[in-house]
């Protein structure tokens, strides 16, 4: 585990991980199939596992963020924040939904065609914790912007 680095500058919320839907959603299935076990004495024990693993994993990654500062990406996670890539490591950079399991920075870092993470490889970064939809306010094209860094569909 490496050590907590210190931010530079300004530093930005691109996206961070919300813990209440990921336990409301389950926990409300969970309250609903307990309260049928009781009152019909039957309990449907695979709905309860399948209840209890979202819930698991939620508390688990309920402090994963990614921010953004004048160097460049830094990711919180259990192990505490930590320096990803700089600004001019990265030539390309964007959101991948990853279905159940949150979504995901997907970061093409520069280098020669065969590296791997490289520019023709991305490297997921900062995994996200996320049920329902993302925020209105999506800071990450203006960073694009502001350090000339191409967007995930941009050719």
């Amino acid at each position: 585990m490496g050590e907590s680095v210190k931010p530079v500058g300004q530093m930005k919320v691109l996206d961070q991980s919300r813990l209440w839907p990921a336990i409301a959603i389950p926990g409300v299935l969970m309250i609903v199939m307990i309260v049928v076990g009781v009152l019909f004495d039957v309990v449907s024990w695979m709905v309860l596992v399948f209840g209890a693993g979202p819930i698991i994993i939620a508390v688990t990654r309920t402090r994963n963020a990614v921010f953004a500062d004048d160097l460049g990406l830094l990711v919180r996670d259990r192990s505490g924040l930590r320096r990803s890539y700089s600004w001019a490591e990265i030539e390309r950079m964007g959101w991948v939904d990853m279905g159940l399991w949150g979504i995901s920075l997907a970061v093409y870092p520069r280098g020669g065609p065969y590296d791997v993470p490289g520019p023709n490889a991305s490297t997921n970064v900062g995994r996200i914790w996320r049920l329902g939809r993302r925020r209105s306010i999506n800071p990450v094209p203006e960073l694009l912007k502001t350090h000339g860094i191409k967007g995930l569909s941009d050719q």
